[in-house]
């Protein structure tokens, strides 16, 4: 069998000859290894287990609690310093200064264009357009009587002239006439076409004719010559009421204004320009013409003499000197070394190719090649084998360690330690409660007991020894009182007894 588990038909000898002595061998090695590998990899989970442990507790939980507070003193600086400082800078410097220059700005509009152009519009062109509103409304005023004068006249003449007249004539003369006419046709049966033609022509033609020459032609002349006039005064009323001024005020306002504006922009660009030629200009084109350009073509002169002067150099001092040498020094030279090192190489890998490869090929291949393919399937099924030995004694270890230890401390744990802590417990608080209360209770009540008989007995032995010392030498004397102390009572020596309680 091979490394890889597939059957190798072309076994040698010498293969079969050291399967056996070398597999045997191998596990006799590679098992006190195994188990002892297998051993420290146990050793190494359970000492990683406890360093990870250790490591977070004394490690990663401190660097995390001092992470967490250089975390907290990073945000108070920041804070502090960043964040105080620049709410500082916005609060007392940029507000009040963005506030400061809007109000400038601010004023400075005002004063450059909103009160200017107030004024303008208060005093210029509010009363310029109230005048032409008033001129305006003036002509239509006009303009508008006037109209009404004239239709009231045309209305009066129409009446008086046509409509009575024609009504007169209707009532008094056409309208009796057909009467009549339509009378006499009655009564003669049938009138004549030609009469009827005269009568037409005198009774309605003729009226109406007279009514177009002297009547209706004169009108509308006269209404003519009114639309004509009234044409006249209303052009007059616009020309000196509205087109006079305006022009003028083009004339004699905004023409010179423009023109002065005119004038004061092109002076400004004529001394601007003038300025910029004479200042910038002129200066730069001389230093441009009179030092730049001699400097710059003393310059390019000497960079071409020195190139020529240097590529002469170059060519007569070093590129022919390397030619002739490569020419006829080299090139036979590397010829000759050329022609020499392929023959020292040929013979050379004759000799290596049969007193060193053909050997060692044919060692390796019917010696080491089987012995090493034998050593590592040895090296592999030992490790094996020794891994399945290894764990069955890990497993019997085990067994006996839970079975000799484990389970006996997990008994005693449970069956007597337990119940006998559970057991202490109980009889330590039936103590506590039972008996060491009421005895500590007891302790206190004598304990107050006795301080207080010892207070009276103190208290009863002063007071003797002050009667005592009263029978024995008497009140004592009162000292002389000062004027500024007549106020104060004297104090009381004998009865005053300091008490102390505890």
């Amino acid at each position: 069998m091979s490394v890889t588990g597939e059957r190798d038909t072309n076994q040698g000898c010498l293969t079969v000859a050291i399967r056996m002595p070398v597999r045997i061998f191998a596990l006799v090695v590679i098992l006190p290894v195994r188990m002892a590998w297998d051993a420290l990899a146990a050793l190494g989970r359970a000492l990683g287990a406890g360093l990870g442990w250790l490591w977070r507790r004394t490690v990663v939980e401190p660097l995390g609690a001092v992470a967490r507070g250089a975390g907290a003193a990073l945000r108070w600086l920041v804070r502090v310093l960043v964040v105080a400082p620049l709410v500082w800078l916005w609060t007392a410097v940029i507000a009040p200064s963005g506030r400061g220059a809007a109000t400038a700005a601010h004023w400075l509009l005002r004063a450059l264009f909103v009160v200017p152009l107030s004024a303008l519009y208060r005093y210029v062109l509010t009363p310029f357009g109230r005048g032409v509103t008033w001129s305006l409304r003036a002509i239509g005023s006009g303009l508008a009587a006037l109209a009404r004068g004239l239709g009231k006249g045309a209305g009066l003449l129409l009446t008086h002239l046509l409509v009575r007249p024609v009504h007169l004539l209707h009532l008094h003369v056409l309208a009796p006439a057909a009467r009549a006419l339509a009378a006499a046709l009655a009564a003669t049966g049938h009138g004549t076409g030609i009469a009827a033609r005269w009568l037409v022509r005198v009774l309605l033609v003729a009226p109406l004719v007279l009514l177009y020459r002297y009547v209706l032609t004169p009108l509308g002349r006269s209404a003519a010559w009114s639309a004509r006039a009234l044409g006249t005064a209303a052009g007059w009323l616009l020309r000196y009421l509205l087109v006079v001024p305006l022009v003028a005020l083009y004339r004699y306002v905004l023409t010179p204004l423009g023109h002065a504006a005119a004038w004061t922009g092109r002076s400004s660009g004529i001394a601007a320009r003038w300025l910029v030629r004479v200042l910038l200009v002129v200066p730069v084109v001389a230093l441009y013409r009179y030092v730049l350009t001699p400097l710059g073509h003393a310059a390019a002169w000497t960079a071409r003499s020195s190139g020529i002067a240097v590529r002469w150099l170059v060519r007569v001092l070093l590129v022919a000197p390397v030619v002739l040498l490569y020419r006829y020094v080299l090139t036979p030279l590397g010829r000759s070394a050329v022609w020499s090192a392929r023959a020292l190489g040929t013979a050379a890998g004759w000799l290596l190719r049969y007193l060193l490869v053909v050997p060692a090929v044919a060692l390796y291949r019917y010696v080491l090649a089987p012995v090493g393919r034998e050593v590592a399937a040895a090296l592999g099924h030992a490790w094996r084998v020794a891994g399945y030995i290894s764990r069955a004694v890990g497993r019997a270890l085990k067994w006996l360690g839970r079975t000799l230890i484990a389970d006996p401390a997990r008994w005693v744990w449970h069956s007597v330690a337990v119940p006998a802590a559970e057991a202490a417990r109980a009889v330590g608080r039936w103590t506590r409660r039972e008996v060491l209360a009421p005895v500590g209770r007891t302790v206190g009540d004598a304990r107050r007991t006795v301080q207080e008989a010892l207070h009276t007995a103190r208290v009863t032995v002063r007071e003797a020894r002050a009667d005592a010392r009263l029978m024995l030498f008497g009140a004592p004397k009162v000292a002389a009182r000062l004027p500024e102390q007549t106020t104060a009572s004297a104090p009381d020596l004998v009865k005053r007894v300091p008490t102390r309680h505890r």
